[in-house]
């Protein structure tokens, strides 16, 4: 059965249209605006190069959301290409049709639609520089005109659209401004960090994602472009690794200049740190720089010492967590009194948490349940990856009825469950979730609620109970 939706009338009229395209042009004339956008997104779709043209020329919108179309057609080049022209052509022009009204052209493909073509809370981020005709007391273009856009640079190499914008803002300098909502950076180049510093206006960057670096190095690079990014909400490190020894000093010298670039970042709400083993060592360094009140903070996939987990809910900036992720950072052996004291901190705004694969062991859960059990708002609970027994588990469901906003919980499969070889008896489990299951039922109502089990150490599978497929590196029973 086809469940693609039936086209509408407007959808019918303008391929009906864009059958003829010199007839086409000539309605443009006539047809109401507001049937433009969605002529323009089949004009794009079917690559009807004249039809695009003349819809561009003469845009009477505030803004273009051309990122929409970007991924929607295999004439991308093309298609991207002669819209770019066009705008250009304008650029250049002392005189524009008195119909063109575009101040924003929006390169961005997530979170956009091509129907919206005013600006509105997505374009907040942006300055704001509207200004009105006097004699009309309309929209008109305005200069410069503001390319929003997503940049993804990886390696030495550089994306076509990055090279080709920076080109393009260095030939109608004056005439257009880049502004970049969110960067994303797998070590870069000398050249990538020198034209985003000149092109591109970094103080309305909102997310940096830094990513995959085997030469920490770069982070020194980084340093004097991160303090400019003075609006940034989220900031993501993820596998900084060092290839080649680094010295301590010259460690703590790299550690030092990057954290007092984040001193600078008064926005901040968002850190998510994955697989940082160069900073490991310096976590105490790093939250100690961050002076705002975080909403999200993620440490996974990361070995803390002793002191670093002891100090993490001294910081100031984790007091009013919203969403606090620990995944796959191994907890066994280590002393659950910080995570007990960074519940009761965050318990009343936490609405988010995660404690997947930390290797939490009974006594450890028996500390934290008092504080858990307080977290009042909390939705989602990720508890997989932890070996706790039957009865610890029937205690921590108990604990859980005052948590009356649950809406997806994730526990683990009770140790009880498996064979001495850390294999899972599939009957014993059953018998042991169908019991935990009823258990909850009886305490309150529940929402999704998963049992699943250690992952396997083989194929790194994790079996959901009644949900997958145990995998074949375990034996069945």
């Amino acid at each position: 059965m086809n469940s693609k939706p039936l086209p509408t009338l407007q959808e019918l009229a303008g391929q009906n249209l864009l059958r003829n395209e010199a007839l086409a042009i000539i309605a443009l004339e006539s047809l109401p605006k507001l049937l433009l956008p969605q002529l323009f997104k089949q004009a794009y779709d079917g690559n009807h190069v004249k039809v695009l043209r003349t819809l561009v020329s003469s845009w009477p919108f505030p803004r273009l959301p051309l990122g929409a179309l970007k991924k929607r057609t295999p004439y991308l080049e093309a298609q991207l290409q002669v819209v770019l022209e066009e705008i250009d052509k304008l650029l250049i022009r002392e005189v524009h049709p008195r119909e063109f009204k575009l101040q924003v052209l929006d390169l961005r493909s997530v979170g956009q639609h091509y129907l919206d073509v005013w600006p509105g809370s997505m374009d907040d981020w942006l300055p704001k520089t509207t200004q009105v005709d006097p004699c009309c007391s309309k929209i008109v273009m305005t200069y410069p005109l503001k390319v929003a856009v997503d940049l993804h640079l990886k390696g030495r190499g550089q994306s076509r659209l990055f090279s080709y914008l920076v080109q393009w803002a260095e030939r109608r300098k004056g005439l257009l401004q880049l502004y970049c909502n969110e960067l994303q950076v797998w070590a870069p180049s000398h050249q990538n960090y020198r034209r985003l510093s000149q092109m591109v206006n970094l103080e309305y960057v909102k997310t940096l994602g830094l990513h995959s670096s085997c030469s920490p190095a770069f982070l020194l690079n980084l340093a004097p472009h991160l303090g400019r990014m003075t609006n940034l909400r989220k900031l993501a490190l993820s596998n900084i690794r060092e290839e080649n020894f680094i010295s301590p000093e010259k460690r703590r010298r790299i550690v030092t200049r990057f954290t007092l670039q984040i001193l600078k970042l008064e926005s901040l709400q968002k850190l998510h740190l994955e697989a940082v083993c160069f900073l490991e060592g310096h976590m105490d360094q790093l939250l100690g720089s961050v002076k705002t009140s975080l909403d999200d903070l993620a440490v996974t996939h990361c070995n803390l010492s002793v002191s670093e987990w002891s100090h993490l809910p001294e910081f100031p900036c984790v007091s009013q967590l919203r969403q606090l992720n620990l995944g796959n950072v191994r907890l066994a052996g280590l002393s659950p009194e910080p995570l007990r004291v960074l519940l009761v901190k965050a318990g009343p705004t936490l609405v988010a948490l995660d404690l997947e694969d930390c290797h939490l062991e009974d006594s450890q859960l028996y500390a934290i349940l008092p504080a858990l059990s307080r977290c009042s708002h909390l939705t989602k609970f990720s508890f997989y990856g932890n070996q706790i027994s039957m009865p610890a588990m029937k205690d921590l469901l108990y604990h859980t009825t005052s948590l009356i906003y649950l809406r997806l919980e994730l526990y683990p499969v009770p140790q009880d469950s498996y064979d001495y070889h850390g294999i899972p008896h599939l009957q014993r489990m059953q018998q042991h979730c169908d019991e935990l299951m009823k258990l909850l039922k009886t305490i309150r109502e529940p929402g999704r609620v998963f049992f699943g089990t250690d992952r396997c150490d083989q194929c790194c599978n994790r079996y959901i109970y009644g949900k997958t497929i145990m995998c074949n590196c375990r034996r069945p029973y």
